[in-house]
């Protein structure tokens, strides 16, 4: 009686297992559903919006091409999972973590590094470079233990995304996405990149954790500045800065790495160098560096104290590729900053 009172529980907690997986697919399904609707609502409307102007229907037809080919990476559907493949991306959080907890060093790619790997140039202060785009693509496909790769997280869901940036991510991943994939790994996890933006207090304050009482070497361009006039770096312990070249520093790259590898091994590395960081980050990591590709946190960190949010503005004393004519820096005086040099590289 007793054996068959234990098969009989045995089987109604397997049973209430499996409805509990059911139960999860269903919520799957409507998330799915719910997404669905809302991108056909927004391609009718564009469809609506259509009218005799050839320049107006170009570019609807141009938007409406690319949410349809985006469609099957935007919904939860599982059966769409299976069959597209999307890369596994940790959150934000989870990336700050295993860089602060587990002293991981990372390497970060956007759309300027993977423009590279193709031979397309994205951004002015990274020309076109044949050995930068093999040594790049040595970095992306690498598995070294101690270092993270992050990418953008823009290859599915876009709720998190306003409709703009939304629909530019489409026009920019529709192109690219055979190309990032044929690098990327579809069962490894990735880093996030976005470490590297702020956009609230929360998230400043969770980014401040990669530098808290460490004693910092700054690897940066010679127009980049990082924490001058802002108090983003003001919980680091100390701060020495290597300058750059403000554009294409990867033409400079072997006079940075023997400078970089001078400094002692405790110190924490934060480099902020386009896509010359993505591999300076790497080798220095495998040389026993704390090395993080910091890219436009105090950027991002700026444009916050003037938009409080993502919003993006100008910054006159700093390289500020993202803002037009943002090239052109006004010259500073800071006594403070200047102490810290030691070294520059950018002549």
């Amino acid at each position: 009686m007793m054996e068959e009172r234990n098969e009989y529980q045995a089987q109604i907690a397997e049973l209430m297992a499996e409805n509990a997986a059911l139960q999860g697919e269903i919520d799957t399904l409507k998330t799915s559903f719910n997404t669905l609707c809302t991108t056909l609502n927004d391609v009718v409307r564009v469809v609506s919006q259509m009218n005799g102007d050839v320049r107006d229907n170009t570019h609807n037809n141009s938007v409406l091409y690319n949410r349809l080919c985006n469609l099957p990476y935007e919904i939860l559907d599982t059966r769409f999972q299976g069959k597209y493949e999307i890369p596994k991306i940790m959150t934000w959080e989870e990336t700050i973590d295993e860089i602060v907890l587990h002293k991981k060093s990372i390497a970060r790619f956007g759309d300027g590094e993977f423009g590279i790997m193709f031979g397309v140039q994205r951004w002015r202060f990274q020309r076109e470079d044949e050995k930068l785009a093999v040594r790049l693509r040595e970095v992306v496909q690498s598995n070294e233990e101690n270092l993270l790769i992050g990418i953008i997280n823009f290859y599915g869901d876009l709720s998190h995304r306003t409709e703009a940036e939304a629909d530019g991510i489409r026009s920019y991943i529709t192109k690219a996405r055979a190309q990032h994939m044929e690098l990327l790994e579809k069962n490894r996890v990735y880093a996030q990149t976005d470490i590297s933006r702020t956009g609230s207090w929360e998230k400043v304050k969770y980014q401040k954790r990669i530098w808290e009482g460490k004693d910092c070497v700054f690897i940066e361009g010679d127009k980049t500045r990082m924490g001058v006039g802002n108090d983003l770096f003001d919980n680091a312990k100390s701060i020495q800065r290597i300058l750059c070249p403000a554009e294409s520093a990867f033409d400079n790259y072997d006079a940075i790495l023997e400078e970089a590898v001078k400094q002692p091994e405790d110190k924490t590395i934060l480099i902020a160098l386009g896509p010359t960081a993505s591999v300076l980050a790497y080798d220095l990591a495998k040389a026993g560096y704390h090395a993080i590709d910091i890219g436009h946190a105090d950027l991002s960190y700026e444009w916050f104290l003037r938009s409080g949010g993502s919003g993006k503005a100008a910054v006159h004393h700093k390289y500020n590729n993202e803002y037009p004519e943002g090239y052109i820096v006004e010259d500073i005086h800071d006594e403070k900053y200047e102490a810290e040099i030691i070294a520059d590289l950018s002549k």
